[in-house]
């Protein structure tokens, strides 16, 4: 084995170990985890025994008087944990586990070969900004809504990968022109392409690919009709969902006037807010990208296209094709967002920016790397390396990097899961067909828990045949119980 290869050997072993530390206190989050709202409506087998009869006439009748999700509901119930019909303990939580690792292994994937192609990085430089990227991804915020919840994970995170893996397979068939990457485009589509928030995102990007990333012959009409195929099929998918009966019954349910206008303003209002809540209290965030623009300097000019304006555009697009339909049909007029759609949200600003760091980076390498050679580059560092410090220090900003903050909420977690298994054992043991639980008190509100949902001032008493409610979540149908009645005496 070369020196070269050892360095490599030595470099993949600390990335390996850094990846763990990410990880690690995540999955512990995601083990204390216990099933929570509409999983109880996705696990309840109101129309039929059979789990597949079931899940597609789950997913018809949402889409008639829901959502048009036709595709990601048919799947959630088909393999839903809970249609199981036991108690789940902690093998909800490993099911988490599973849903994300399975989501990271995508996004490692989607990330090689992408940045491979758009930024023409490779080897080193490449597994250190991929890292850089995740770490901005999992260290800034967390959100148990997309990784402690079944439905949530597999509605937002799975689609997000999938979207991820599409463009994936579109780079890999233009430069092979392999039938199972064309095959692999149409199929990891479909269920971005069915998701509402997924619509204009996947559109935009395979557009961006095909006819910006890669020359397209307008002249070539086999090879336009070939690489429009995909592009027809997510928008016939798109339309599907869109004009759902169910997303005009569910519109109505939320009693509000939409404005197109005011939803514009407020995702730009969104969009500006997290950006000043990042600057200000998440410096680790402000890091990595300064290190992504320095491995950008590092990396050298690029001859190809490389602009910093278009992924800005891009990015903007995205993100707004992304919520607009949320906040659009929900008449969103503050700042606030769902945690699972705060995920998507985030997770597509922070990936564009880090993208334009690395091009803004490539950009200026003519005129930086001479600043980073020699006694020049030591002061630099030392001076970089002092400002972070001081920087994580501050207001103990430190404490609110997302692996650190749940270590030292680790009990407070554990004590969460004990407290909301403890409420579903004593429901599924009851032999009363009234359930009524009642404690002293409840633990402290954390972001690395999703709670159960149970709320005091409900009384769960839908009818055993209700297949989905907007009202109240359905435990009761799930546990064959005619009410639940939730108390705290405190």
């Amino acid at each position: 084995m070369n020196m070269k290869e050892k360095l490599e050997k030595k470099i993949n072993i600390i990335l390996a170990v850094l990846y763990a530390l990410l990880i690690i206190p995540m999955a512990y989050s995601m083990y204390n985890s216990v099933p929570a709202c509409d999983d109880f409506s996705f696990g309840s087998k109101t129309i039929s025994d059979n789990l597949f009869v079931n899940a597609l006439g789950y997913a018809i009748w949402n889409w008639k008087n829901h959502s048009g999700r036709w595709l990601t509901f048919f799947l959630q119930n088909l393999i839903n944990p809970l249609n199981i019909q036991r108690h789940m303990g902690r093998f909800y939580g490993v099911c988490d586990i599973i849903v994300f690792l399975l989501v990271f292994a995508a996004m490692l994937y989607s990330f090689n070969v992408i940045l491979n192609k758009l930024l023409k990085l490779d080897g080193t430089r490449l597994k250190v900004a991929i890292f850089f990227i995740i770490a901005a991804l999992f260290s800034t915020y967390y959100y148990s809504e997309a990784y402690n919840w079944y439905i949530g994970s597999t509605a937002y995170t799975v689609p997000f990968a999938l979207l991820l893996l599409t463009l994936t397979f579109s780079i890999k068939y233009e430069e092979t022109l392999e039938k199972k990457y064309y095959l692999g485009i149409i199929f990891a589509g479909l269920i971005p392409s069915t998701n509402e928030f997924m619509d204009v995102p996947i559109g935009l990007l395979y557009l961006y690919v095909i006819f910006y990333v890669y020359e397209c012959n307008f002249k070539d009409i086999k090879r336009l009709v070939n690489r429009l195929f995909p592009f027809f099929i997510f928008v016939l998918d798109g339309i599907s969902v869109v004009f759902a009966p169910g997303n005009t019954a569910r519109q109505d349910s939320y009693e509000v006037q939409p404005s197109i206008l005011v939803a514009s303003k407020q995702i730009i209002i969104d969009i500006i807010y997290r950006l000043k809540d990042m600057l200000l209290n998440h410096p680790l965030s402000i890091i990595i990208f300064v290190c992504l623009i320095i491995l950008g300097v590092k990396a050298g000019e690029m001859k190809e296209k490389n602009n910093v304006l278009i992924t800005g555009i891009l990015t903007f697009l995205v993100v707004f094709g992304a919520v607009f339909p949320y906040v659009y049909g929900r008449a969103m007029t503050t700042t606030y967002l769902d945690v699972r759609m705060q995920y998507l949200f985030d997770y597509i600003i922070i990936i564009g920016i880090c993208i334009g760091c690395i091009r803004f980076g490539r950009v200026i390498s003519g005129k930086c790397e001479k600043f980073l050679t020699g006694k020049t580059r030591m002061v630099l560092w030392g001076m970089f390396g002092i400002l972070s410090i001081l920087a994580l220090l501050r207001n103990g900003n430190y404490l609110k990097i997302i692996q650190i903050d749940i270590i030292n909420k680790r009990e407070l977690i554990a004590e969460s899961y004990d407290y909301w298994n403890g409420i579903i054992v004593e429901i599924e043991n009851s032999t009363e067909d009234d359930v009524v639980i009642v404690r002293d008190q409840e633990p402290m509100w954390s972001p690395y828990f999703l709670y159960v949902g149970l709320v005091e001032e409900d009384i769960y008493n839908l009818p055993l045949d209700e297949i989905f409610s907007n009202d109240i979540i359905m435990p009761n149908v799930y546990y064959k119980k005619s009410s639940i009645r939730y108390i705290v005496n405190d």
